[in-house]
Parts: C-alpha cells; sequence; structure tokens
C-alpha cells in the first residue's frame, strides 16, 4: 500500500497520482483525478495553496495528501463543495487523519481507509473535544458508522477557533482536561460557557464519568444541553439530535 508520508514532497501531478495509487491500494480507482483537478482544487480552496520552492508555485507536501484523500472521499459521499472547503480549512492535521479514519490508524506515516462502508446520504459534523486521541474510540466508530463525519479538538481554544470557522451539528465534550499543562476539572463548563456567549445554541452534551447531580446542574446551568456517563444513553441522546 502506498504510505502518506510525512516527508514527501511533489508537484501537482505527483500528487494526483501519489493519491491515485493509494486509493488503488485500497480497490478504488480515481480515473479523473490529475494534474487539473488538483489545481481546480486549490483554486476552490478544497486545498491549501502549495508553497513556493525556487521562486515557482509547486511545492506540495504532506498536509496536502491528507487534504486530498479527504475532499475525495466527501465528494464521493456527496458533499457540497463550499462544505468541504469550509471544513478542510478548519482542520488541522490531527482532525484530517480523524476524518479519513476515526479508528483504523497504523504505524506513524501510513494511514488505512476504510472506504467500504455504506454512509446514508446526509452527513453530520461532530465536533468532539477530548484532550486524548485515543479516547472515546467506540464513540468515533459508531458515529461513522451513523455517517458522521467527526472533526476532533483538542483544547477549549481549539474547539472554539474551529466553531468560529465552520459550522457543526453536534458538540460532544469531556468534562475534564489538561490544558496549557493544567488540568482543568471543568473544561467542558467552560466550553459550554463559551459557546453560549457567542451566542450559538450548537447541541451540546457532556460525557463524563462524573454521577454527581452538582455538576450535572453546573454543566447545563453553564450551557450544557446533555450530560451523561453511559455511552448507551450518549448514542440514544445523540440519535434525538438527528445522528
Amino acid at each position: 500500500m502506498v504510505e502518506l508520508s510525512r516527508n514527501w514532497r511533489g508537484t501537482a501531478a505527483e500528487l494526483a497520482e501519489h493519491v491515485a495509487e493509494f486509493f488503488r491500494g485500497l480497490g478504488f480507482e480515481e480515473p479523473k483525478l490529475n494534474e487539473r483537478m488538483v489545481r481546480f482544487y486549490v483554486q476552490k480552496q478544497l486545498l491549501s495553496a502549495p508553497e513556493r520552492e525556487g521562486g515557482e508555485a509547486g511545492g506540495f507536501g504532506y498536509r496536502h495528501l491528507l487534504e486530498l484523500v479527504v475532499v475525495r472521499e466527501l465528494a464521493r459521499d456527496r458533499w457540497p463543495l463550499g462544505k468541504i472547503a469550509e471544513l478542510i480549512r478548519a482542520a488541522d492535521e490531527k482532525a484530517l487523519l480523524d476524518l479519513i479514519d476515526n479508528k483504523q490508524r497504523s504505524a506513524p506515516g501510513l494511514i488505512r481507509t476504510v472506504m467500504s462502508q455504506a454512509y446514508p446520504e446526509t452527513r453530520r459534523l461532530v465536533l468532539a473535544v477530548n484532550d486524548d486521541p485515543q479516547a472515546d474510540l467506540r464513540l468515533y466508530e459508531w458515529l461513522a458508522s451513523r455517517g458522521a463525519a467527526v472533526l476532533r479538538a483538542y483544547s477549549t481554544d481549539h474547539a472554539l477557533t474551529l466553531l468560529e470557522r465552520v459550522r457543526v451539528h453536534v458538540v460532544i465534550s469531556d468534562l475534564g482536561r489538561v490544558e496549557g499543562d493544567v488540568m482543568n476539572k471543568r473544561a467542558g463548563m467552560d466550553l459550554a460557557r463559551e459557546i453560549r456567549q457567542r451566542g450559538s445554541d450548537v447541541p451540546m452534551v457532556i460525557f463524563t464519568m462524573d454521577k454527581s447531580v452538582q455538576v450535572r446542574e453546573l454543566a447545563k446551568d453553564a450551557g450544557a444541553n446533555y450530560v451523561t456517563e453511559g455511552l448507551e444513553d450518549l448514542y440514544d441522546w445523540l440519535t434525538k439530535m438527528g445522528i
């Protein structure tokens, strides 16, 4: 299988061929993926502008590989180009990796993507906020099975930045997380409060192992719509939210 290496560099034509070969390794043909399509995607801001090397534009790299894989996946799922562009602009490399595959990642530099799963025609975008990249994998697998794309943030500030750039359908946050090298036991509440103060009414759930009534009341006072410690209960609430 072709590797999506952090050290990869190439031209628009080489980018198209590299990603096409990556998809071929997964059993998918991309006959229309060529240099012209790459340059069209750059023009429409579906791909970041290439870096200039030696005074000439042509420097495509690792992020462009990730972006192009995501663009082709979402285009296959009939996402509007404008929506894809919003997502690409908002996502950092970790988020792009999560979008390519929320679970099945192998050794560094190699991404395994399950493309054969059937998704519903209408996809939902979920913002998941957790400082642990390996946490909640069962949740992300369930969301993928429901046809939801997951955009991940690793801090309150990161989540707020993403929310300024792209519209999501639901926010899922843990209660406590490390932020700025300090453990904030109420980070989920802080996020809920900031979201509401900015005028957003996006549905938000806090997922926590803390079962105390006080925590539930404080979280709801801060602006969370729901608080739960049970995964099945979380699935039920997300289903009610249209996920």
